[in-house]
C-alpha cells in the first residue's frame, strides 16, 4: 500500500520510477568509474613504491662495490710504497757500490801509471790510432818512377788517401783495381785499400784487400808490409792467436826483410800465448 501511495508523491516532485531508476544507474556507473581511476591511482604508487625500493637496492649494492674498491685501492697503494722502498734501497746500495768501486780505481792510480809508462816501450804502430799510422806511411810513401798503367787514376786515389779523404780514397782505388787489372800498382793499389778500409773501420774488406797483396803478389815489396797489417788488425779485434801465425809467417817467409823485423818486435810485445 505504501508503495501505491509513493506514486503519486513522485508524480507531484516529477520524477517517475523510471527516472529515478536511470538517476542511480548512471551514480553507479560514475562511482564505479572513480573507483577505476582510485584503483589506477593506487596501481601507479604500488608500481612507484617498488621502483623505490630497486632502486635503494641498486644503490646499496653500488655503495657496497665503491668501499670494495676503496679496500683494493688503500692495498695496492701499500704494496706501491713498499716496493717503491725497496727499489730505492737497492738503487742506493747500487750507488754504493760505484762509488766504492771509483775510489778503488782512484787509489789504483799510480800503479796503473807505471804501467802505462813500461807499455810505452811496445812498438808505435800499437800506440797510435790507425788514421794517424796511415796518414805517417802514405806520406812517407813515394811514387815510382817508372810510368804505370792507370798511373793518373792511382795518384788521384793515393792523393784523396793523403788529405785524409778515405771514403773517397776507397772508391778510387777500387776503380783502379777495376779498371787496370794488369798495372804494376796493384799490389799498392790493394795495400793502400786495405789501409783506407781499417781505418774506416771495415775489417773484413781490409783483411780481404791486404790478403790480396800477399797471395796474388807474393813477390812484391808491399806483401811483408800488407802481412803486418793483417797482424795488427787481428790483434785491434781481439785475435791474438792469429795475429801471432801471421807474424811467424812474415818471419820465415820474408827473414831478410824489415818487416820480419818488425814482426819478431810485435811477437815478443803479444800476451804469452796459454798453455
Amino acid at each position: 500500500m505504501n508503495r501505491w501511495r509513493a506514486l503519486p508523491l513522485l508524480a507531484l516532485l516529477g520524477l517517475s520510477p523510471v527516472a529515478l531508476a536511470e538517476s542511480t544507474g548512471e551514480k553507479v556507473i560514475q562511482l564505479q568509474q572513480q573507483m577505476a581511476v582510485m584503483q589506477g591511482e593506487l596501481n601507479s604508487l604500488i608500481a612507484v613504491q617498488q621502483a623505490s625500493k630497486g632502486s635503494q637496492s641498486a644503490l646499496a649494492d653500488v655503495l657496497t662495490r665503491t668501499q670494495r674498491l676503496e679496500q683494493e685501492v688503500r692495498t695496492l697503494r701499500g704494496d706501491l710504497e713498499t716496493q717503491t722502498h725497496q727499489l730505492q734501497s737497492a738503487q742506493q746500495a747500487l750507488t754504493d757500490k760505484v762509488n766504492a768501486l771509483a775510489e778503488r780505481q782512484a787509489a789504483a792510480a799510480p800503479a796503473t801509471s807505471a804501467t802505462a809508462s813500461t807499455a810505452s816501450a811496445a812498438p808505435a804502430a800499437t800506440l797510435i790510432s790507425p788514421a794517424t799510422a796511415l796518414a805517417n806511411a802514405a806520406t812517407s810513401a813515394t811514387s815510382s818512377a817508372l810510368p804505370s798503367m792507370g798511373q793518373a787514376d792511382y795518384q788521384r786515389a793515393f792523393d784523396l788517401l793523403r788529405q785524409g779523404k778515405y771514403g773517397a780514397a776507397v772508391t778510387g782505388l777500387q776503380d783502379f783495381i777495376r779498371k787496370y787489372p794488369q798495372s804494376s800498382l796493384m799490389p799498392d793499389a790493394y795495400y793502400w785499400l786495405g789501409q783506407a778500409q781499417y781505418v774506416l773501420g771495415q775489417n773484413d774488406a781490409a783483411l780481404r784487400s791486404l790478403y790480396a797483396v800477399q797471395v796474388r803478389f807474393p813477390q812484391s815489396s808491399k806483401a811483408p808490409e800488407a802481412m803486418l797489417r793483417i797482424a795488427e788488425i787481428y790483434q785491434a779485434i781481439g785475435q791474438t792467436a792469429k795475429a801471432r801465425f801471421v807474424l811467424d809467417k812474415i818471419i820465415q817467409q820474408y827473414g831478410s826483410t824489415p818487416s820480419a823485423q818488425k814482426a819478431e818486435a810485435e811477437l815478443q810485445a803479444l800476451p804469452a800465448a796459454k798453455k
